[in-house]
């Protein structure tokens, strides 16, 4: 195989290497596929034993994919019935991502409301922490945490850090500004890196939340009652309810989605067999073993009886024990010749009528990865025409558009909310901008004027406390 990857990166021979590397390829992403999906569905299978489905969205889903694995991988039907195989499992694989996008929305939400309340929680203890400071010594100690490393991404990450938890005392104008700045850093990308940024900020400012966030209605009513605290007026009584409301959602959240992605872990997996499997010719011993492993859970799965699996199955994960690092390891040695092909050598696919095993080896190189909801939409579309497009598209102008997008969304939003709210908001997006100092002394200012202008003793002290947090986990 060296020899032929070789002669393709070279450009030779493509009429005849480009099958033979597609074969081979596709084994080993049909294998890999094969040996983690029957470790993870047997670890799924147990978590469903326990009781631990409740949720009726993971109810659904989970029936949905036995039903596609006993349909179309276990009866292995996918030669006559690949493309509607396909079309069910992808289905399937986006309302996992559209339900997970929803939770992710909803870990958002509480954090900025979580941002708020911790600034709160001095004002019910009798002793606060910035008196224990001066804003010299503590802005010193800051810098020396800061520039403690010589590595400047790892500078950059400490500034972005500690500014998302210091006061906030900028005007708006101010801000928008810094918004702005840091929007035209991007002027020498492309849109879709652009368009990337701009999402994280939207959807973890609250600005671009999903739909559907009521089809959890505990975490909805959550939201509500955090959103109705008066937070310049709180009372102990109602600090505490939202601390144990925020903490309350924040573990919910965190189980759902765990589930919820070792689900869409097995569908791509599963995707990936299915995909794969009308090119395989035949299964090796660990291959088998999964296979025997699938068929079984399946079996317990769709005839509803939770039982114990078998130690003649069970017996048969000795065989399977290091093969995925095995595996990944070649996949990783090997599959670099695939992005050149992808690259370059899309027509001579398309001349020996290849097109359908190329485009699901592009496709399960993205689900084999670790990317679990990676976007397979340009993939699917690879071997259609592209239009030429009648007009040179200008970044800068775009910049602009979107700069007065957000800022338009801002202005509603900060209207709309309290002031607290804006300010948790302001300093998410103010860290995730690109750094804005331009030498030391700008960062040493910025952080000395957060302390010295924040009069608020709560606040202050809450945001020392958590900067102290963070410096002493470093």
């Amino acid at each position: 195989m060296k020899k032929i990857i070789k002669e393709i990166n070279n450009n030779q021979n493509l009429e005849m290497n480009l099958p033979v590397y597609a074969r081979h390829i596709n084994d080993l992403y049909n294998k890999c596929a094969a040996v983690e999906m029957a470790m993870d569905y047997y670890t799924f299978y147990e978590m469903v034993s326990d009781g631990e489905i409740k949720d009726s969205k993971l109810k659904e889903y989970t029936e949905e994919f036995n039903s596609i694995i006993k349909e179309y991988v276990v009866d292995v039907k996918v030669d006559e019935n690949r493309e509607k195989a396909v079309e069910r499992i992808d289905i399937l694989r986006n309302k996992i991502y559209k339900t997970v996008d929803i939770l992710a929305a909803y870990a958002d939400i509480f954090s900025r409301y979580e941002y708020v309340s911790n600034r709160c929680e001095y004002l019910f203890k009798e002793e606060n922490v910035d008196s224990k400071y001066t804003d010299e010594d503590f802005t010193r100690e800051i810098m020396q945490y800061i520039f403690s490393d010589e590595d400047n991404t790892v500078i950059n990450s400490k500034i972005c850090e500690v500014i998302a938890e210091l006061p906030l005392r900028l005007t708006k104008s101010k801000f928008f500004q810094l918004l702005s700045d840091g929007l035209s850093v991007y002027s020498k990308t492309d849109k879709e890196t652009i368009d990337d940024f701009v999402y994280v900020l939207k959807s973890s400012s609250m600005l671009a939340l999903p739909d559907g966030l009521e089809d959890y209605s505990e975490l909805n009513e959550i939201y509500e009652m955090v959103k109705a605290v008066d937070y310049s007026k709180i009372t102990k009584e109602e600090f505490d309810k939202l601390e144990n409301e925020l903490r309350y959602a924040a573990d919910f959240i965190d189980k759902e989605t765990n589930i919820f992605m070792m689900l869409q872990g097995i569908v791509n997996r599963a995707y990936v067999m299915i995909l794969s499997a009308p090119y395989v010719d035949e299964y090796d011993k660990e291959a088998e073993c999964s296979m025997k492993i699938i068929k079984e859970i399946n079996n317990n799965f769709t005839s509803g009886e939770y039982i114990t699996l078998p130690d003649e199955v069970t017996d048969l994960f000795v065989f399977l024990e290091g093969v995925p690092e095995k595996v990944h390891g070649k996949i990783e040695s090997e599959e670099f010749a695939l992005d050149n092909i992808k690259n370059n050598h899309l027509g001579i696919i398309k001349s020996i009528m290849a097109e359908n095993i190329y485009q699901g080896l592009f496709i399960s190189q993205n689900l084999i990865s670790d990317s679990l909801f990676a976007d397979l939409s340009d993939i699917k579309n690879i071997f259609e025409e592209k239009s030429e497009e009648e007009t040179e598209f200008d970044i800068k102008e775009y910049i602009n558009t979107v700069r007065d997008e957000l800022v338009m969304q801002l202005t509603e939003f900060f209207k709309n909310n309290q002031k607290q709210v804006n300010r948790s908001v302001m300093a998410l997006i103010i860290s995730r901008l690109p750094v804005f100092f331009n030498n030391i002394t700008e960062v040493q200012d910025y952080v000395y004027n957060s302390l010295s202008n924040c009069t608020n003793k709560a606040e202050k002290s809450a945001a020392i406390e958590i900067v102290k947090c963070i410096i002493n986990e470093n």
